[in-house]
């Protein structure tokens, strides 16, 4: 009889870690990434524009009074826009008030990335059409709460005298403001995943806010840096990251990170519920 034994190919395969998961996959995909990035920044544009300009004045008050000498009405807007763009952009590549059908189709595109499905050319456009009314009621929602948050933190800075209870409040929204963004790491995803109301869209993308804090704080704060950073070497440098890259990678980072963790925790429970799954066709 033969001593030889049957080799096990697979089980001689080196074993594929997260890393470098993540990398096969944005090495196959990226020019695909970088191609769905163009086309939002196409749809961003106006509403980036909106929110340096307008919203973020709110959050990021900026005086302009040390731009006034020297400088003519198109310089002083520049120095504006300079200042305030970075920080805008993080509401986003984080998308607490990206256009929702935009965030939704790229959430169809990179779950088939993540689980190394087939993907279609027209799985973003049918993306969009197929939750276009849900996710603009989430972008809607969610873009009214961010502005009343940043009313009250200025309205409390402003009219409370510095104490406890000043303190106390401002703790108290800044850490739901920062509960709130991480929310918005899983509540695209499980929007086009179950057939959900928007209000159980918002309460589990709280329990997973809260449940995996840390985990999202990391994701939150590698974002924050790629969308600033590039500003900060040169403002030419952080337009063309912003132009090529930037919406499309933190989409990817986002998705990435999100689907396992909804698969593994969420799944059960919504087969428990008897939930169904939507299907995009």
């Amino acid at each position: 009889m033969s001593d030889k034994k049957k080799v096990n190919y697979e089980e001689q395969k080196p074993t594929e870690t997260k890393f470098m998961k993540f990398m096969e996959i944005l090495k196959t995909r990226f020019w695909n990434i970088a191609k769905y990035n163009m086309i939002c920044v196409g749809i961003y544009a106006l509403f980036i524009v909106f929110y340096a300009f307008f919203v973020s004045q709110i959050y990021f008050p900026v005086d302009v009074s040390d731009y006034q000498q020297g400088y003519s009405n198109f310089g002083e807007l520049w120095a504006i826009l300079i200042l305030r763009i970075p920080y805008t952009l993080v509401f986003f590549t984080i998308p607490v008030v990206a256009f929702g059908p935009a965030v939704s189709g790229l959430a169809v595109v990179f779950r088939s990335y993540v689980r190394r499905d087939d993907s279609f050319s027209s799985d973003f456009g049918d993306g969009m059409k197929k939750f276009f009314w849900k996710s603009l009621a989430v972008t809607a929602i969610s873009t009214v709460i961010t502005v009343c948050l940043g009313i009250a933190a200025r309205f409390y800075q402003l009219n409370l005298q510095a104490g406890f209870w000043k303190t106390a409040l401002l703790l108290i929204i800044a850490g739901f403001s920062l509960l709130f963004i991480m929310m918005h790491m899983y509540i695209y995803q499980i929007l086009v995943e179950y057939n959900l109301s928007i209000w159980k869209l918002y309460r589990y993308s709280y329990v997973f806010a809260i449940l995996r804090f840390f985990p999202n704080l990391l994701i939150i704060a590698g974002i924050a840096a790629l969308t600033i950073l590039p500003f900060k070497i040169h403002i030419l440098f952080g337009a063309a990251v912003m132009a090529t890259v930037l919406f499309g990678l933190t989409s990817y980072i986002i998705n990435f990170f999100t689907w396992p963790a909804l698969e593994k925790h969420l799944d059960p429970i919504m087969k428990e519920q008897r939930i169904n799954k939507v299907k995009l066709y």
